[in-house]
């Protein structure tokens, strides 16, 4: 079984007309998606979405993640598949995509 990370894109504005009460409700979407993975969830994490990026060999450092981009990385999860294609097909049933956010599935390499 190999190990792929599924990365979370959304906007920029996704929860900015979220009540305390919507985030809690999203934030258990999410757990319960991590029920269901079962053995296949590894571990996953939100990201906070202020962040620095370091460029090239004069290693510039500008503020965010993007030059003009809406959107964002907002999280990560880790999960166990057999192939590419299963893990996007699990990536499917990600709740990020209800809010219209992107899921981009990676294998993760092994040295």
């Amino acid at each position: 079984m190999n190990k792929y990370m599924l990365i979370l894109f959304e906007s920029d504005n996704a929860y900015d007309d979220f009540s305390p009460e919507d985030m809690q409700k999203e934030i258990e979407v999410h757990g319960q998606w991590i029920q269901e993975l079962g053995d296949r969830y590894d571990s996953g994490e939100p990201l906070h979405p202020e962040a620095k990026t370091i460029r090239g060999k004069d290693k510039v450092v500008t503020d965010g993640p993007f030059i003009e981009a809406k959107e964002l990385v907002g999280g990560f999860y880790l999960i166990n598949a057999e192939s590419l294609d299963e893990a996007t097909e699990i990536a499917k049933g990600c709740p990020i995509l209800r809010l219209g956010g992107k899921v981009e599935v990676r294998e993760i390499m092994k040295f």
